[in-house]
């Protein structure tokens, strides 16, 4: 203090410097008091903070920083920077670092702090370095501790993973569609199905996949479907890329936002083959219930053909070859013999089916059954068999049929007219030449005709049950056709080109057994003193049998059903005068017929011989006779000559 000064200034200036005084008091008391309040402000914040020198050692953390990572304030003293960093963040944060002292900014900053227990805090923020006089102090960092955020992403990410894992895997076929028709997502079944890649489904939309057929239905269905938040049923039919069509079904659902669509998702399932097989089911039971009605149409209509056909041959006998009546007579007969042709084709929808085979000679069987098909159309066959064709054991009824169901086709395939060539050679196959056949001999059947030919789409499904690309067809000759060929032991393929024609194959397995010679006429109608008994409901059958087998030189006598027929022949057995045989018919509505009858009987007399007669010509009984203790069939309708044949056998 100046020392000239007076005791007024003197006192003045000590004024003023006490003054002075208690302003820096009062400012520091100040700067005390706000530097309570931001410390209190720091330790109390949420963020993670801390301060370090430009070593890297610690200056100051706060007690969310402590809290976090575990560590006290001595253990802080102790410690760096690079101390608590996880070692797989060490050189990026080191990095970091020297570029904060030199002045660089980071916005933010992601890294991995190892807190005591050892355990990974993942942490984010921003740092800053003060600098004094160009050299750096000290840096701070403000963090947020990201860890329960990381944990709930990657949650997130691995929940969305395993429902993409789930939706990628999953059998069923799932879409996301846009409210335009556009697709968001599909998945690998679905891609798979319909044959398009990830690449192609962002131009796709969902109207492109759609049948033509089904186009107004399903553009209906998609209305409501992004109009109404409720779930709706879906099934339609959608086209693959390569053009086939997949009937699909499932349910659709969409999301809306502000009360606007966003996106529906849609979950189907491939029902193609379901509603395939429903279908078939359906055919079958009619097929079935055809069955039923065509054996007993067949059975009855098979009844009066015998009484016809018997009454034919008596006329005949008593005929002069000379007069016109016999010729008559021949004509009715063979308008007869092809009715009964008719009903072998009915008992092709009837139950069993299985084929009666004899030792035949295929020839003279190709060439009346084809020459009868195709009178009077545009179509002529020509033939060309080997000179020792192989016979074949086959019903004679069911091959025939074959025969005509091609002739008819190749017929059809050439409606201007042409030739069908029918070879018939003998074939030797190897093992496995022609799975599933077995090596051996066999005997080749081929019809070639020269027509529009069958689209390749169309060849894989020819013998299906009720398939036709025919406006007009029932789809049931080929699958007949086969089904009579595979009862065969035989296989029957196809080979087509459009404009070219068309080729059958049958493949038949051939037999050594020599072909039965016919007995002669007058050997068959001398039998001898036989004692007949005649089973049967029909009186028209009984009374025609019994007088064929008189002028045979049998005696008969007649029972309508199997009680009646055992009650004859017990009472016959016990006088001493028994029937040489028994002539049953299989079927006898509201009566015991021959299978529960020939039990009985046989249970009589294990000796008895029995010939089972039906109109059910294709009832596995009659395909194996033997079994059930018959000694021989007798299909109706017959005639005088082959009444006479069975009975020579017994």
């Amino acid at each position: 203090m100046p020392a000239n000064l007076s005791p007024e200034e003197l006192l003045c200036t000590i004024k003023e410097q006490e003054d002075t005084n208690r302003s820096l008091v009062q400012k520091t008391e100040e700067l005390t008091a706000e530097l309570a309040i931001y410390r209190t402000l720091i330790e109390s914040a949420s963020d993670l903070i801390h301060s370090v020198t430009s070593e890297g050692v610690f200056l100051y953390t706060n007690q969310a920083w402590r809290d976090a990572l575990g560590y006290t304030e001595e253990d802080i003293r102790h410690l760096s920077l690079m101390d608590i960093v996880d070692k797989s963040c060490k050189g990026k944060c080191s990095h970091i670092f020297n570029c904060l002292m030199k002045g660089d900014k980071i916005d933010r900053n992601a890294t991995t702090f190892i807190a005591k227990n050892g355990d990974s805090v993942i942490v984010e923020g921003r740092c800053s370095t003060h600098f004094e006089n160009g050299k750096p102090l000290f840096m701070t960092g403000i963090f947020r501790n990201m860890s329960e955020h990381t944990k709930n992403e990657l949650a997130l990410l691995q929940s969305e993973k395993r429902y993409k894992d789930l939706f990628e895997n999953s059998s069923d076929l799932i879409q996301m569609v846009k409210p335009d028709g556009h697709f968001l997502y599909v998945n690998r079944a679905w891609r798979e199905t319909f044959g398009y890649t990830e690449e192609e489904i962002s131009a796709l939309s969902i109207f492109d996949m759609i049948s033509t057929d089904c186009q107004v239905h399903c553009q209906t269905t998609f209305q409501k479907v992004v109009s109404d938040p409720k779930l709706h049923h879906i099934d339609t039919v959608f086209t693959t890329k390569d053009g086939r069509q997949v009937i699909i079904e499932g349910n659709a659902i969409c999301t809306f936002e502000n009360g606007e669509p966003v996106v529906s998702q849609c979950i189907f399932r491939d029902v193609t083959e379901k509603k395939k097989m429903e279908a078939e089911l359906i055919n079958a039971q009619k097929l079935e219930s055809l069955g039923v009605l065509a054996g007993g149409i067949a059975h009855d209509f098979n009844n009066l053909l015998t009484a016809i056909l018997g009454n034919i041959s008596l006329a005949k006998m008593y005929s002069n070859p000379q007069d016109t009546i016999s010729n008559y007579l021949h004509n009715t007969e063979k308008a007869s013999i092809r009715a009964q042709g008719l009903t072998k084709q009915l008992l092709t929808f009837s139950k069993g089916g299985a084929p009666i085979k004899k030792v035949t000679p295929i020839t003279e069987l190709i060439k009346d059954s084809t020459s009868f098909v195709l009178q009077g159309s545009k179509v002529k066959c020509k033939y060309h068999f080997d000179h020792e064709l192989s016979a074949v054991e086959a019903d004679e009824g069911q091959l025939s049929q074959v025969c005509q169901n091609l002739a008819i086709n190749a017929s059809q395939a050439m409606s201007s007219g042409g030739v069908i060539t029918i070879q018939a050679t003998n074939k030797t196959l190897s093992l496995d030449e022609i799975p599933p056949l077995p090596p051996g001999r066999y005997i080749e059947i081929l019809f070639q005709d020269h027509g529009t030919g069958i689209p390749p789409e169309h060849l894989s499904r020819i013998f299906d049950p009720y398939f036709s690309s025919k406006s007009t067809g029932s789809g049931l000759g080929l699958a007949i056709s086969y089904s009579i060929i595979k009862n065969h032991g035989g296989l029957i393929s196809v080979s087509s080109e459009l404009d070219q024609g068309t080729t059958f194959s049958i493949l038949l397995p051939a037999t050594l057994k020599p072909v039965p010679q016919s007995p002669k006429q007058d050997e068959l109608q001398h039998l001898g003193a036989r004692k007949i008994l005649i089973m049967d409901d029909d009186k028209a059958v009984c009374e025609i049998m019994a007088t064929m087998l008189t002028l045979l030189g049998c005696n008969t006598e007649q029972a309508g059903d199997g009680r009646e027929a055992i009650a004859l022949y017990t009472q016959a057995k016990a006088t001493g005068a028994p029937f040489d045989s028994v002539i049953m018919d299989l079927t006898i509505p509201g009566g015991m017929g021959g299978k529960e009858t020939i039990t009985s009987l046989l249970a009589l007399d294990p000796e008895a011989k029995v010939i089972v007669a039906s109109g059910y010509a294709n009832d596995p009984i009659m395909a194996s006779y033997k079994e059930y203790g018959f000694r021989a069939i007798l299909p109706k309708p017959f005639n005088l000559d082959e009444l006479s044949k069975v009975m020579a056998t017994v």
